[in-house]
């Protein structure tokens, strides 16, 4: 027999996805630029781990000239489209050129098919890494990386419809490591609804290796399996007067291939999961610039193998409460912090709940047209697989910095920390993080880009911990 949370969130589900009627016009804006309204904090949907270099939902950064207006320079800068926005245009209109001087220069023009335009783009990277097999074993590898890109979006004057592939292949020089491949594609819709409403969809598709170094790590497999992952959500938002409010609901299902230690298969079928989720937020704009909000959150996890390899019932159901704020003071700050609790229920009596503090945010603050600061932060609950923790909680957070030293020459620095503490015994896996990068854009079809990457893993199980320093350089070639 189904919980009455589960009947819950199915009916909620159901109530977002149906309120398809007829669209207002509104003014046009990136597709990606309103992901937060998803989320709406990253970390929200319980799975989503903070991403400061999303190439799928990304726009080629690119900054203007001083002498425009601030909200012209953030039209270019897409890295982050949580909380960028695009199609502003400055109070003086100025012609558009093809000299260095013009920042949009720099831009690519893209493929205008019917009412779309579409952006191609492919990365390619050389370099050096002194762990290749990303383990406490690993030793230094020449690494080969291809990263292709390409983003669809409608160009309409109202409703908004995209698409974006992204992916990533790193080959190893030295052979014994295998091949690391990433697939992410997304599309994403906006429908316009009467009274300045509006109806969000998403679908989701990401294909990645599990990490060697996990807890949660099949042991003796060969090579890192592959994990598929299959997310949609809707979000319906709107006003009543001065009170905001939101409904999300989202599913996310896992599934783990099989590893191979030898000639023998190891099943991982028993941790392929569903999780379901549903939200509703109510905040009060205070000023057209500031808006406190409260929020409520209930999630469910069930797995296809109701029983695990292991004997235990690792299915749950969760409570979160957020309180936080809204910011909005374009182009100088704009950004979302919320503080709450995360519940967990387990339906196996051997485990205990799960109680821990969140904190979800997502700010961007630009002092200058020509330099940008960058916060993310996400916490989100995982299953595990060790027969002696229900599970883990995860803090992911992040911090980005970006500036033009020329219209056509950016540096930026990074700096992320990971937490992921296993409830029940006393463990955590710890990743620090620093990097620093440049990009030399030599003209609309062609970029020089490098990068170099010092990262430290401290890991829950002994003898596991790790440095990894990778530096890389390459071209990304446009239209």
């Amino acid at each position: 027999m189904q919980s009455p949370v589960r009947l819950l969130l199915s009916a909620a589900l159901f109530a977002a996805l149906a309120p398809m009627t007829v669209a207002v016009a509104q003014e046009n804006s990136a597709l990606f630029a309103d992901d937060a309204d998803f989320g709406t904090l990253r970390g929200s949907d319980g799975q989503e781990a903070v991403e400061l270099y999303n190439a799928t939902l990304s726009q080629p950064s690119s900054y203007p000239v001083e002498t425009l207006e601030p909200n012209r320079a953030q039209r270019g800068e897409r890295l982050l489209p949580t909380i960028a926005q695009e199609g502003e245009e400055p109070t003086r209109p100025r012609a558009r050129t093809t000299d260095a001087n013009d920042a949009s220069s720099f831009d690519p023009l893209g493929i205008r098919m019917g009412s779309f335009i579409v952006l191609p783009s492919v990365e390619l990277r050389g370099g050096y890494t002194s762990n290749a097999a990303g383990s406490s074993t690993g030793g230094p590898s020449g690494v080969l990386t291809v990263v292709p890109d390409l983003i669809v979006r409608s160009d309409w004057s109202r409703h908004e419809l995209g698409l974006a592939l992204h992916g990533t292949y790193d080959y190893f020089t030295d052979t014994s490591v295998a091949p690391q491949p990433t697939v992410n594609a997304e599309a994403n819709a906006r429908i316009d609804l009467p009274r300045d409403w509006a109806l969000r969809l998403r679908a989701n598709y990401n294909y990645d290796t599990q990490s060697i170094s996990s807890l949660d790590y099949p042991t003796g497999v060969n090579e890192p399996p592959g994990v598929n992952t299959y997310a949609a959500g809707a979000t319906l938002d709107g006003s009543v007067g001065r009170v905001a409010l939101q409904l999300r609901s989202g599913l996310v299902a896992t599934e783990y291939e099989n590893g191979m230690a030898g000639d023998v298969v190891v099943p991982q079928g028993d941790r392929d999961n569903t999780l379901t989720s549903v939200a509703a937020r109510v905040g009060y704009e205070v000023t057209p610039a500031f808006t406190p909000f409260v929020e409520a959150e209930l999630s469910d996890r069930s797995f296809r193998q109701k029983i695990d390899d292991n004997g235990f019932n690792r299915a749950s159901q969760g409570v979160t409460l957020r309180g936080g704020i809204a910011y909005s003071a374009d182009p100088v700050l704009k950004g979302e912090l919320a503080l709450g609790w995360h519940h967990e229920r387990y339906d196996d009596t051997a485990f205990q709940p799960l109680d821990a503090m969140t904190i979800d945010a997502s700010v961007i603050w630009s002092p200058t047209p020509l330099t940008n600061f960058t916060l993310r932060a996400a916490t989100f609950v995982n299953p595990t697989t060790d027969p002696n923790s229900a599970g883990s909680i995860v803090y992911d957070a992040g911090i980005r910095a970006a500036h033009a030293l020329r219209r056509n020459l950016t540096i930026e620095g990074d700096l992320g920390w990971r937490r992921e503490y296993y409830e029940g015994i006393n463990v955590a896996d710890v990743t620090y993080e620093a990097g620093f990068g440049v990009t030399w854009k030599i003209n609309r079809a062609a970029w020089v880009v490098g990068r170099f990457s010092q990262e430290y893993f401290d890991s829950a199980v002994p003898g596991g911990d790790y440095p990894t320093t990778t530096v890389s350089v390459g071209l990304r070639f446009q239209r």
